[in-house]
Parts: C-alpha cells; structure tokens; sequence
C-alpha cells in the first residue's frame, strides 16, 4: 500500500494538498494542481522531493500498486525505515524495506504529509531515484496530459469530460489499491490488459494469452527479446508486428506485440492478460474518477513516427561460463538469413562489444565466426528493420 492513511488524506486535502501557503492565503489555494511530467526515455519522468530535500527524478509507474525507492539513496539521505515486506514483478519477488517517508512533494506542486515507500535494489532506471506507483493516480481525479506535459490533481473532483471515452470496467481491484485496465482485441484474441505507464513498449502478453494467440511456433518473423522490470530476473519474449491492435475502440495498425513464453499464467498478470505499455499510452490523454471507478481516455493528437526502434540482427545471445551462445534466432531476421541457429557459440568475441555492434543502425555490418559441433563458420550480415 503506496499511500498511507490515504481515506484521512483525501478527507483532508484542500488542507494539505497544496505547497504550504501563509495565513488566509490558503483559502485562494487553486483548486487544481499541475504537476509538471516528461516524456524521455520511454518513461513518464517528474520531480519529487522528500523530507525537506531537493527534487530528485521519479518514474510515474501506474503499473505497481506500491511506490519504490533506491534503497542505496534512502540510506544515504538517512530515510528511515519501519519494516520489511516481500513484493514481486516480472524479474521475480524480492525483500524489501518498508520506509515511512515525510513530506513528499510532486512536481512541486502538491504535498502529501507522509506516503510509504518500498526500497530496493531494483529501480528500473539507474538515472532515478524511485517509482511513484498506481495509487496516487487511481484514487484522485487525475489527468495525465502529454501534450501539456502535466500531472493535474483535482482536489474537488470533475463533474465533465468532454471529447474523452469512457472504458468500461477500468478500475481492478489490486491489492490494497486499483489498477487501470482496459479491452484489447488482436486479430481473434481479445482480453483486459493492465494500462502500465513503467512499461516502455507497445503490448505486452503473457504466457497463458501467447498460448491463446498461437504465434509463439508459427513461421511469423519475430524478434527475440527479454522483457524485465522489478527483479533480478526477466521473462523470455519474442516480438511480432501485428495487422492490427484495437485498444478499446482506437486502432493501431501494424502495431509491435511482445509476446512471453507461452505457459501458464504469470503472478505479475492476475486477472489481466498482459500489459499495455508507454508507447502506447503516449497517444492518449487519461483521466480518473476514483468515485464512480472510471478512467476516460481521448487520442492526444500527437505524432511519435519515426520512433519505433527493436534490435535488428534476429539474434538473441547469452553467456554459458566464458562461452557466447546463440539462445534464440528471429524467423525472417538478417541472422536467419545469414544460416546461425541456436547453439552456435561466437568464437573471438568480446561480450559487450558484441552487444554495442548487434544494437547499430540499418546497414551496419556484423561478420564473426562461430562453433556448431565442433565444425567453424562464418557468418556475415548487415542489420535491417525486418518487422
């Protein structure tokens, strides 16, 4: 639970929502409160401040229902700590410390007396210092506007929303809190996909739903690729381009669709059949009602062309002891085309430089040499967007 004493919090809040004013001054308070936001990386970024500190960069992730923090930079600002809790993601569960955490301000813009953080070794981005999660979306009428580049909070509510759709059954009960979720259809599949701005792709399936759709062993070209997020470890995924994605009512033609290893349903994915991801997310504007449980949601008019981006090699490598093995070759990628299979090991090859050369441009060259049963190749092949 992200927020503490939330029920007193918001009974309270035209009292301690806004930066503290001095005297009568806090009866002209505004009665929305604009939270600046930045699209940059693939993440929802915005400032906030913690206990009297300076503004440090947090990621908005809509995707958890607990706030994270850095546990090295807690420790190092002398947070304090009031327990331990065990929580999970795609990369696994693992212990955390439980911090009560005074005087947070977002976006230097409203305050919130205490919240509670989880802290860990498992921020997702080394350039921040935490996740601000679900909640404090979910339970405030909230907008998460893009185009003004603003978080607002709506102390009093809003009674209208004019040109915005209304996604039935968007508020899932989770946890001690809500996640937002809404109707996703894919050629003949369709479910209820978890909206997660913390993801920073397109649609993400899980195992159970990648069974249902049937793509994972079909001739498809695929790109092999490994989702992760809280956690040390990371889901085995293959990524495909799909004819045609309808969130709700808005299509995506040719959209990338990230499936996980087909098998049974993931922990990370109760009740949902995977996530919607920040790419896009972006397209829209979103707004809350946590009293009638609504989220709406409106296309925000913005143009992202020109940004997709997936490796484009068609390989997928890993390190068994000192040796760098193929694991995975993509259907109609420049690898396959080029005769790697899985199993081949790379022979002369520095890890990381590797890794720089298969992440190049359109054209690029990648030639090395490789093992298959004890035989020597040579493979030689220039990077494509092949999708």
């Amino acid at each position: 639970m992200s927020l503490i004493a939330r029920r007193s919090f918001i009974a309270s809040w035209p009292v301690i929502a806004g930066l503290m004013l001095p005297g009568s001054a806090a009866a002209l308070a505004p009665t929305v409160f604009a939270a600046p936001i930045r699209l940059q990386g693939n993440r929802v970024w915005l400032d906030v401040s913690v206990e009297g500190l300076p503004p440090e960069p947090f990621i908005l992730d809509t995707g958890t229902t607990e706030s994270l923090i850095s546990d090295s930079w807690a420790s190092s600002v002398k947070l304090r700590e009031r327990g331990a809790s065990i929580i999970g993601g795609l990369g696994g569960v693992e212990r955390t410390s439980v911090l009560r955490v005074e005087d947070v301000v977002i976006g230097g813009t409203f305050r919130i007396p205490y919240m509670e953080f989880h802290g860990t070794k498992s921020v997702v981005d080394s350039r921040t210092r935490g996740l601000i999660g679900a909640p404090l979306f979910t339970d405030m009428d909230s907008d998460l506007d893009f185009v003004a580049n603003q978080w607002r909070i709506y102390p009093d509510g809003r009674s209208e929303r004019p040109g915005m759709y209304l996604i039935p059954q968007s508020y899932m009960p989770r946890r001690a809190s809500y996640g937002l979720t809404t109707p996703v259809q894919i050629g003949d599949f369709s479910g209820r996909f978890l909206i997660d701005t913390g993801a920073p792709r397109n649609i993400l399936l899980d195992g159970k739903a990648a069974r249902d759709i049937g793509w994972w062993d079909s001739e498809r070209p695929y790109v092999p690729v490994r989702a992760s997020g809280f956690g040390k470890g990371s889901l085995r995924t293959r990524m495909f381009r799909a004819d045609k994605v309808l969130l709700h009512k808005f299509a995506f033609p040719r959209a990338l669709v990230t499936l996980a290893e087909p098998g049974p349903r993931n922990g990370n994915f109760d009740n949902v059949e995977g996530l919607v991801g920040l790419d896009m997310i972006r397209h829209f504007h979103l707004s809350t009602d946590p009293k009638r449980k609504q989220l709406w949601m409106a296309p925000n008019g913005l143009n992202f062309a020109g940004t997709e981006r997936y490796p484009m090699s068609g390989l997928w490598l890993d390190r068994k002891g000192t040796r760098i093995v193929i694991e995975d070759v993509g259907n109609g990628s420049p690898a396959k085309d080029a005769g790697l299979q899985p199993g081949d090991a790379l022979v002369g090859v520095e890890w990381n430089a590797m890794l720089r050369r298969l992440g190049g441009k359109p054209g690029d060259e990648i030639a090395f040499d490789y093992e298959r049963d004890g035989t020597r190749g040579h493979a030689q092949f220039n990077l494509k967007p092949y999708l």
